[in-house]
């Protein structure tokens, strides 16, 4: 009989470790290739062992509860994704970019012994601190109901696609929000792609026939035609360059597969999350499609035949599960269901981000709007309403992060550009503000010789009383 496990991540099993936890984390994130950015650094050029972290946050961020649902766009799991990308591409030999001190010393650090092995301690309390919301027990699955989860994610997954692309085509931000939406996923799917690698060299996929293995490789979408449209997006560097701009969610796609594929005991539960991985990547070749015709690019995926690539999917997994059965048995099939379900609950999670980031961005002049509405309340009402106050020098740079409230940026003195996608340059001059809703990514540097900007801290009721019935609400 097979040696079943109730669940993927626990964190009951390490919440005892988090005092000895928080100081290995805060070890490690004080290591040189991670360090806040500097302001030349929103781009990174290539750098793939520049990982800024913004090692201060470690100070305040407790891991005293595990990440639920409902905290998946907080600056916690933010930082925790971070950290485990950096951790789990430390086997990943690429080489410095060019020959400088710099760079080399980032090498060394990054791939130093000490550095990995801090890592590896870490890693097991990140990941059931992290994906712990992932781990429902699953019982009593058939191939006929996993094959159903699976055909969900397709049909979800393609219809958020054609969602977003259709808000992007309404807002005239087709270009921009493509940008941000490869950065998510193509700058991504080489770590991915890793994972995958190496599970399949640990003997994960050798239940399932060579020609029925789950796959991101392959002709929908295909490499070149994504690579084009990125050239036409002007995303000309090869990951990690748009660091910065990962969304949490995105870099948790990628973290559970890797956190799978180093499981032994859990081959099962990654073929579940490596067919769902796979389902996510045809869907999104619907989006390089549109985008593709849009963009006025040649060969504009009109003639994709995707029904027959998702058919090829259901076969494939349905061989595979058969396979799964005949030698382990509906124990077998729980362990698969156990992966698929935790990565289609991530999708959930990771869709209801990229939709919210993507909203932001495509409206922020109304956000600008909304926030002058919300600073006359403010001065109306509720003159002391809790905020922060910071004042800055020229060239201080914030390295992206989120705020696990609704916050006001107004600007008192000086001047700020301020970010939220790749090419993004909002500047703000004294009197003038935006609203930046719960979770959402940002940054922002200063432009003048010095800078006084305070957040007030928006309650969650006069967000909703101001967004009712808003064509922006109602988009989002």
């Amino acid at each position: 009989m097979m040696n079943t496990h109730p669940r993927l991540f626990q964190f009951g099993r390490t919440a005892e470790q988090i005092d000895a936890a928080r100081t290995l984390i805060r070890e490690f994130a004080d290591g040189l290739p991670f360090r806040s950015a500097r302001v030349e650094e929103l781009v990174l050029d290539e750098d793939f062992h520049r990982r800024p972290l913004r090692p201060e946050d470690f100070s305040f961020i407790t891991f005293g509860k595990a990440v639920m649902p409902e905290t998946v766009a907080r600056l916690p799991f933010l930082a925790t994704q971070r950290l485990l990308l950096s951790i789990n591409e430390a086997a990943v030999v690429r080489f410095p970019p060019r020959d400088n001190e710099r760079v080399w010393a980032e090498f060394g650090g990054f791939y130093s012994p000490e550095t990995r092995n801090l890592g590896e301690r870490i890693r097991p309390f990140l990941e059931d601190f992290a994906f712990e919301f992932l781990s429902g027990n699953q019982t009593g699955h058939s191939t006929s109901t996993l094959i159903e989860a699976l055909e969900t994610t397709m049909m979800e997954e393609g219809r958020f696609w054609g969602q977003i692309f259709g808000r992007l085509v309404s807002r005239r931000y087709v270009e921009e929000g493509t940008r941000f939406a490869l950065i998510q996923n193509w700058s991504l799917v080489t770590t991915k792609r890793l994972a995958f690698a190496r599970a399949q060299a640990s003997g994960f996929f050798d239940l399932a026939e060579p020609q029925d293995r789950p796959s991101l490789e392959g002709t929908i979408p295909g490499d070149d035609a994504i690579r084009e449209l990125a050239a036409r997006c002007d995303l000309l560097k090869r990951e990690h360059s748009y660091w910065q701009f990962y969304l949490s969610t995105s870099m948790a796609r990628c973290n559970l597969l890797h956190a799978l594929a180093r499981r032994p005991d859990r081959p099962l539960a990654f073929l579940g999350a490596a067919f769902d991985a796979e389902a996510h990547w045809l869907a999104f070749g619907c989006f390089i499609g549109q985008a593709r015709e849009y963009l006025d690019l040649d060969g504009a995926g009109r003639n994709i035949d995707l029904e027959a690539a998702l058919e090829d999917l259901r076969q494939r997994f349905r061989s595979t599960l058969n396979a799964v059965e005949v030698r382990f048995g509906p124990a077998g099939l729980a362990e698969v269901a156990k992966g698929l379900s935790a990565s289609r609950t991530l999708g959930e999670s990771a869709r209801a981000d990229l939709r919210a980031q993507l909203h932001w961005l495509s409206a922020v002049e109304e956000f600008r709007m909304f926030a002058k509405d919300i600073d006359r309340r403010i001065n109306a009402e509720c003159p002391d309403i809790d905020r922060e106050t910071f004042v800055e020098p020229k060239e201080m740079c914030s390295t992206t992060h989120v705020h696990d409230d609704h916050r006001l940026v107004v600007i008192e003195t000086g001047n700020m550009v301020f970010w939220g996608n790749l090419g993004m340059k909002l500047k703000l001059k004294p009197g003038e503000m935006v609203l930046v809703p719960e979770g959402r990514l940002h940054g922002s540097s200063i432009e003048s010789d010095e800078c006084t900007y305070h957040q007030p801290i928006i309650p969650e009721a006069w967000i909703q009383q101001l967004m009712s019935g808003s064509e922006v609400a109602t988009a989002a």
